[in-house]
């Protein structure tokens, strides 16, 4: 690639941040919710989160995806805006001209774009997921709590 842009990179990293602070609480819900521990409906999960973790129970486990999302979110971006501005110049051998966009370079560029979203994301979803299904309240005081996740423990 004869000039990569760092402008695609910075938009996903932005995107990916703004999306984590929105998203995280409704995110966190829904995740507890699929997780079946018996909070009925969206409402009592909701009330039930709020009294026993505080408003802070929503945000729980957010400093990872609010670091790894932005990451994720602008490595995406980069490498899908610039594959498609590597094919499309390479297509017509102008690399100064602003060369028209085809569906196969578009198709190609989302391809290998999907490549990389995958390999990065899995990993970070299921770290994501376990974080927020940590239901115990942290103690002050040096009092220390083992958290048990569902299914195959990570150690933290």
């Amino acid at each position: 690639m004869g000039s990569l842009q760092l402008e695609d990179f910075a938009a996903g990293w932005i995107g990916g941040a703004a999306s984590v602070i929105v998203g995280h609480p409704l995110d966190t819900v829904k995740t507890r919710l699929q997780a079946g521990v018996g909070y009925g409906n969206t409402l009592s999960c909701i009330r039930m989160v709020y009294r026993r973790e505080s408003v802070f129970g929503f945000f729980k486990g957010m400093s990872f995806p609010l670091a790894s999302i932005a990451v994720y979110n602008s490595v995406v971006f980069g490498v899908f805006s610039n594959t498609q501005r590597f094919l499309s110049q390479h297509r017509c051998g102008e690399p100064e001209a602003s060369p028209p966009r085809t569906l196969s370079d578009l198709l190609l560029a989302s391809m290998v774009a999907g490549v990389v979203s995958v390999g990065l994301g899995g990993p970070v979803d299921l770290i994501k997921i376990r974080l927020q299904m940590q239901t115990q309240p942290f103690r002050d005081g040096g009092e220390h709590r083992v958290l048990v996740f569902p299914g195959p423990h990570l150690c933290m």
